[in-house]
């Protein structure tokens, strides 16, 4: 099982760069945000809300040509060729987008939700334009397996940002009149956030460009016709699952059934509470990053039968862990947040549990990239975007904003059965079905356990019961594998 401790060990090495950077950054902007906005969530829904947007266009704009170059460049014969037409294609798609939020933000602006602030759509042009360009650098670091490289260019980003966001909001306002003049004075405090993202974005862009060296703008139209073919599908998968994570805002601001200002102030409530589940879902993102290569390059029918259903058994194991101990941990999390913020945080075991499920639809659906099937992932991704909204439009007026994190529970579980149902007929892979259903329903055994506890015990016993409960299953994670876990811990038997 020694595969199976290198991707353990490229996961801590991608969550370290990526997960705890990550989380020093939501600690400062968000939780920092939340209390300097206490009382205006609705500006917190603005700043949401054009995130979610976000993630949407650098998934149209990029053309998920950073999993084209894994695809076509994991041999080495061929990796030159496929970064030089992947990263030549994706500066002409940037500057496309330059060009356009430069010269229609005016025209733009009205359609967004703040259709005062058409600087935003100015901003976002060159956040996104910086952002899809530095994707193809960062693949190549991961198909080089240069996951130490690629952390320390993710953990100087979010230096870079926090730097700039405290200099803004804390080190400015202290500085003389004639030196602050020196600086623009925008209105909203979201503003220095956003121009703190733009320049972070370009300065890392400079800097990996700098590190990787030996860029040739030459496209292969023969290799990119062959790109376009195999990555069409994963733009419909790769939109479709960002409208399922990030897109909350934007449909209860239209769907809840208030007024303009009451959606986004609940729409901003929702998503304080999703940005801290969604530190889960960063574990998910390394764990990801770290797992798309050794999967192309693990590809052989004998190790799908060794590794595959372990690495998803051990998954859904390391995931229950951290669902547990952070439902347990809720009246700890609340202050995070700022206190009108904290009325939601029920949500968060709901969306805790449906990013699990989006972890185990990564192990599950690895097998239509791996044999070429896209189209079978935009049919999954449609089917499940289209449950998505179904239950939003429907029940959003009717149950308020709570409906978006069951819709998300019930989407990626739908995707999950339906990526294996599919699977199983056309690239078999064994996965332990029965050990990871057990291990699901235990989960879920414990996280109501940490809701229905709270009502009924002190305080003391509570935290009391919730190390137990985490002890116990520590343990029972440890049983479930407990070969593979000596392995990679390095525990010798006597």
């Amino acid at each position: 099982m020694s595969r199976i401790k290198q991707l353990a060990g490229q996961t801590v090495i991608y969550g370290g760069g990526n997960i705890l950077s990550k989380i020093v950054y939501y600690l400062l902007v968000n939780v920092l945000l939340s209390y300097l906005l206490d009382g205006q969530n609705a500006e917190f829904g603005v700043f949401g809300s054009y995130y979610a947007y976000a993630s949407v266009l650098i998934v149209l704009f990029s053309f998920r040509l950073d999993t084209a170059l894994f695809r076509f460049g994991s041999e080495d014969k061929n990796k030159e060729r496929a970064f030089n037409t992947s990263f030549t294609a994706v500066i002409f798609t940037a500057l496309v987008l330059i060009i356009i939020g430069c010269f229609t933000y005016e025209y733009i602006a009205p359609w967004t939700i703040a259709p005062d602030r058409p600087i935003y759509v100015r901003w976002f042009a060159f956040i996104l334009a910086f952002d899809i360009i530095t994707l193809i650098p960062y693949a190549k670091l991961r198909l080089d397996n240069k996951a130490k490289t690629f952390a320390v260019f993710k953990i100087l980003n979010v230096i870079i940002s926090i730097g700039l966001i405290i200099f803004f909001l804390f080190l400015l306002p202290r500085l003389p009149d004639n030196l602050q003049s020196l600086f623009p004075d925008y209105p909203y405090l979201i503003d220095y956030v956003f121009i703190s993202n733009l320049i972070a974005s370009f300065l890392i862009l400079i800097l990996l460009l700098v590190k990787i060296g030996g860029v040739t703008f030459k496209i292969d139209p023969t290799l990119l016709k062959k790109m376009v073919f195999y990555i069409t599908p994963l733009v419909v998968v790769g939109i479709a699952n960002s409208l399922i994570q990030y897109f909350a805002v934007p449909l209860q601001e239209m769907f809840l059934g208030l007024s303009d200002e009451e959606n986004l102030t609940e729409g901003g409530t929702y998503e304080a509470s999703r940005r801290i589940a969604n530190l889960f879902a960063m574990f998910i993102t390394a764990f990801n990053y770290a797992a798309e290569p050794f999967f192309f390059k693990n590809a052989s029918s004998s190790d799908r039968r060794l590794y595959y259903g372990k690495i998803c058994h051990f998954f859904s194991l390391v995931g229950g862990l951290v669902i547990i101990s952070m439902s347990y941990s809720l009246d700890i999390i609340q202050f995070l947040m700022g206190r009108s913020f904290r009325e939601g945080i029920f949500v968060i075991p709901i969306l805790l549990m449906g990013y699990l499920f989006l972890g185990l639809y990564y192990n599950i659906a690895i097998w239509y990239k791996l044999s070429d099937n896209t189209k079978y992932g935009a049919l999954i991704s449609a089917c499940g975007v289209t449950v998505f909204l179904a239950i939003n439009i429907l029940f959003l007026p009717l149950y308020g904003y709570v409906v978006t994190a069951w819709a998300t529970l019930i989407t990626y579980s739908s995707m999950v059965a339906l990526a294996y149902m599919i699977g199983q007929k056309k690239y078999p892979i064994e996965y332990p079905i029965k050990k990871i259903f057990t291990n699901i329903i235990i989960i879920s055994i414990m996280v109501m356990s940490s809701v229905y506890l709270k009502t009924m015990v002190s305080t003391g016993i509570y935290y009391l019961l919730g190390a137990l409960t985490v002890c116990l299953y520590v343990l029972y994670a440890y049983k479930a594998e407990q070969e593979e876990w000596d392995t990679i811990l390095k525990i010798r038997k006597t």
